[in-house]
């Protein structure tokens, strides 16, 4: 019998269970060999038991199928449980090699554009914007850290009805109006990257210019030059060192000693210096 999209997008009490134990259970068991298999199988747990009422066997052979190895990006996976849910609640155990192509196929291309949306983009931008209030003496960055977080969480909850409603042939329109916002987003997050440099690196030329009544310090030359030039400077260059495979460990190292150098022989000053995080897209 067809169903109208209203009856399609319902959950029922089982379907928001299992959701709700991905919320809590997602990066549980995460292991090598079969990754998020298992917290995955936990999860479709209560919904399985309804679906296959009565029939143990079935039950049984669902499982160890969903047991199998399964990795996607946490954020992404309601998508996928919803369209197992569509699929397998139509087809009981004769769908599950259907089922378990779908979660092959989807696995990669939601990971990717999972990890880009919910994970790179949202945790650049509002991870700087909370770092640099909690620099500050903000309390207020470590509770926009957490709304943030619940948010990107929340958004499963379309997701979820999106698989369940539409199946398979929603990724690809997904994925389409993702690749337009995720260029926009990228330009946002590098300008409130771009922003917080002079904010977050603090290095001050301590050398002195002096000429009758006129002194000036050597970060009031450049920064007459050009506001920030020194943060910008020391921002590209790491940028720089990690685009050319330099462990973050020695990067941080070598600024140690070069602080250290520079103090001795009051050339510059360092207040406090943090790493970028490198923003790809």
């Amino acid at each position: 019998m067809k169903m109208s999209k209203k009856e399609k997008t319902v959950l029922t009490k089982t379907q928001k269970r299992s959701l709700f134990r991905w919320f809590l259970n997602g990066g549980a068991s995460l292991n090598y060999e079969r990754m998020m298999s298992m917290a995955y199988t936990y999860s479709m747990l209560p919904w399985l038991k309804e679906n296959y009422k009565g029939n143990p066997e079935g039950l049984k052979k669902s499982v160890k199928t969903h047991l199998q190895y399964y990795n996607c990006s946490p954020y992404m996976n309601p998508y996928v449980m919803g369209v197992n849910m569509g699929i397998e609640g139509q087809g009981k155990e004769n769908s599950l090699d259907a089922v378990m192509a779908i979660k092959t196929g989807l696995m990669g291309p939601l990971s990717g554009l999972g990890d880009s949306v919910f994970v790179v983009i949202p945790w650049t931008i509002f991870g700087a914007i909370a770092a640099n209030m909690a620099l500050n003496g903000s309390v207020a960055g470590i509770f926009i850290w957490i709304l943030v977080t619940w948010i990107l969480k929340g958004l499963g909850y379309p997701l979820f009805k999106a698989g369940i409603a539409s199946g398979t042939s929603l990724v690809n329109s997904i994925e389409t109006k993702m690749k337009v916002l995720k260029e926009c987003v990228a330009v946002l997050g590098l300008t409130v990257v771009g922003a917080l440099m002079p904010t977050v690196v603090k290095a001050n030329v301590a050398l002195t210019f002096k000429q009758g009544d006129l002194k000036m310090t050597g970060t009031e030359i450049l920064d007459q030059i050009m506001p920030g030039l020194i943060p910008a400077a020391l921002v590209a260059l790491v940028y720089w060192m990690l685009g050319k495979k330099v462990k973050p460990v020695w990067i941080i190292l070598m600024i140690i000693v070069a602080s250290i150098l520079c103090a001795v022989f009051g050339t510059v000053s360092y207040t406090h210096l943090t790493l970028p995080t490198k923003l790809e897209v």
